[in-house]
């Protein structure tokens, strides 16, 4: 009996659960093939240059998620996210995508859950800068192995997750020297304000590993077609950095945006946008964008870079443009038109004139005619 006992107890702590998941049978099938003429000014290179693609799948589970849990106050819950299964074909390569999903799962003794897995994440990056690439990143969270237990408290109108992790583990990643780390992240939302705090020590065995962040987002959607406010602060043993940034929605699907970072690493960054829709927006059928990009202000080595897009749908004609320059003295231009079905007449065709040029100071650039149909 007590044998009986023991396999009955291993049985239950390597069973899982099987739970239906609903059948689709969806079948798509989408290809397009174009012939494109084109011209190098700079070589005097000529030719046409044929391509095609094509895709037929068919979905038997679309995406979906699965859980079990229970119905009293103490009882574990796993979920399995986006399960699917689907045959497709992609230009003549079979593919059979069986994606298991995404698990996570939790003990919960109401109102506290304790999270097993996935293994605990640390917040961090509320913080950010215009200028990609630049920031700070605590060793702590860019460790490669992190395990350990986060313990969910919903305190009404906040919920902190507290965790504690290993710096590996026993055996496949070996914690050589039982080293642990603890942290604290803060969620508190109430109306249309958000803010975010985090906090971290450890490891315990290493001197100076601490971490703090801090954002908050304010979300105005009865001020024009919507705003949008946001700051953000890291710091660590290495330095701190501070962003802020601004979306002001001036009509729906025409937005003006501003970030700001500056930090003990990055100096001070600066980005300015505007963005159109070409369907709605502040002018129907003209879509533009603007970048403008201020880089090391502080520094005395400012790098800035100025971005245009525009674009103007008349029914089946669209002229489009871009231009670009910055501080390299690098210009990039392309013109363009767009010619489809309701202005040629001719069905599932579209027809594109178009011309660029990477530095117009150094190169004459391209010119293709490309005409596609497609499915």
């Amino acid at each position: 009996m007590k044998k009986l006992s023991i396999l009955i107890i291993g049985l239950l702590l390597v069973t899982g659960f099987a739970v239906a998941a609903d059948f689709d049978g969806t079948v798509a099938i989408s290809g397009s093939a174009s012939v494109t003429f084109g011209v190098d000014l700079d070589n005097n290179y000529t030719g046409f240059f044929n391509d095609a693609t094509s895709t037929a799948s068919i979905t038997l589970v679309a995406k979906q998620s699965v859980t079990t849990s229970g119905d009293d106050d103490l009882y574990g819950e796993i979920t399995v996210a986006d399960v699917q299964i689907k045959l497709a074909d992609t230009d003549g390569t079979d593919t059979i995508t069986i994606a298991s999903g995404t698990v996570s799962a939790k003990i919960v003794v109401s109102p506290v859950e304790i999270l097993i897995y996935a293994a605990p994440g640390m917040s961090w990056g509320s913080a950010s800068s215009p200028d990609d690439g630049d920031g700070i990143a605590p060793a702590l969270v860019a460790a490669n192995v992190i395990g350990g237990i986060t313990i969910v408290l919903p305190v009404d109108p906040a919920t902190i997750n507290v965790y504690f992790v290993s710096d590996g583990d026993w055996a496949t990643a070996p914690n050589t020297a039982n080293d642990y780390a603890v942290g604290a992240d803060v969620e508190v939302v109430i109306d249309i304000i958000t803010v975010d705090l985090g906090g971290y020590y450890g490891w315990f065995n290493a001197s100076g590993t601490y971490g703090l962040t801090a954002a908050a987002a304010v979300a105005l959607a009865d001020v024009m077609g919507g705003v949008d406010v946001s700051v953000g602060f890291d710091l660590d043993a290495t330095g701190w950095e501070v962003s802020f940034g601004t979306a002001v929605a001036v009509v729906t699907d025409a937005d003006v945006t501003i970030d700001v970072g500056y930090s003990s690493a990055w100096d001070l960054d600066v980005e300015l946008g505007f963005a159109e829709e070409t369907a709605g927006g502040l002018v129907d059928a003209l879509g533009a964008s603007l970048t403008v990009q201020l880089f090391n202000l502080m520094s005395g080595a400012i790098v800035w870079n100025v971005d245009v897009t525009g674009e103007y749908d008349a029914g089946g004609l669209m002229p489009y443009f871009g231009f670009g320059m910055g501080s390299d003295n690098i210009i990039d231009v392309n013109v363009g038109v767009e010619l489809d079905a309701a202005f040629t007449g001719i069905d599932n065709t579209t027809v594109t004139l178009d011309w660029a040029t990477a530095d117009i100071n150094n190169f004459l650039g391209i010119i293709t005619l490309m005409t596609e149909v497609s499915l």
